[in-house]
């Protein structure tokens, strides 16, 4: 025993402890350094998943801007020029400023949502594009402060004129409006601009 059992305990000391230095100083950053590579992967996985429903929504979305301004608006409008049904002021107020939201989406925003997607392997990001749509969402003002009435109109003008009740309903009737009320689709721009807000916050956050 004696000194020989004090020189084992101590040889078995100074090998876990240096076994323990070394470990200690590289477990830590490897963990460290893959949470964060984890971390940013689940970043750039959820931004992506954030660009990519934006992206898809708006597809949707431009689908029912061109129902309301390239059916509804421009059929009715044909009517009232052709035949004088009903007024064509009367179908204008209803649109009110439709056809600008209609082209700013289909010929603006669409397009460069979809090539930034399509680039997404070398720029991954979104928020510049959805900045530079920032000024163009006061459109949008016009056409909220408009909604109610164009609601009242519809309705009374479908009581009141025959031919504009018939081409409405027979537009419901498609496909493309996917048994929805014109009404109904109207809605869809007003619901439109706080999933913009809500989709930009989830993307800053």
């Amino acid at each position: 025993g004696g000194p020989h059992t004090k020189w084992r305990g101590l040889h078995t000391f100074r090998r876990v402890t240096s076994r323990k230095l070394i470990q200690r100083p590289s477990s830590p950053i490897l963990n460290e350094e893959a949470q964060a590579e984890k971390n940013k992967e689940t970043n750039e996985e959820k931004i992506f998943k954030i660009a990519n429903e934006l992206l898809e929504t708006e597809k949707a979305y431009v689908s029912r801007l061109y129902l309301l301004d390239q059916v509804f608006f421009k059929e009715l409008l044909t009517e009232a020029r052709a035949a004088s049904s009903f007024p064509e002021d009367v179908v204008k107020q209803i649109f009110s400023n439709l056809s600008s939201v209609y082209q700013f989406h289909s010929l603006f925003l669409l397009p460069e949502l979809q090539r930034r997607m399509d680039e997404w392997g070398t720029n991954p990001r979104i928020g510049d594009v959805l900045q530079k749509v920032a000024p163009f969402l006061k459109m949008y003002g016009e056409y909220v402060k408009c909604f109610d009435k164009a609601m009242d109109l519809i309705n009374t003008w479908m009581e009141k004129s025959p031919r504009f009740d018939e081409i409405v309903k027979d537009i419901q009737k498609r496909e493309i409006c996917g048994n929805l009320t014109l009404q109904h689709h109207m809605l869809e721009p007003v619901q439109r601009i706080p999933r913009y807000e809500m989709l930009l916050k989830d993307y800053l956050k």
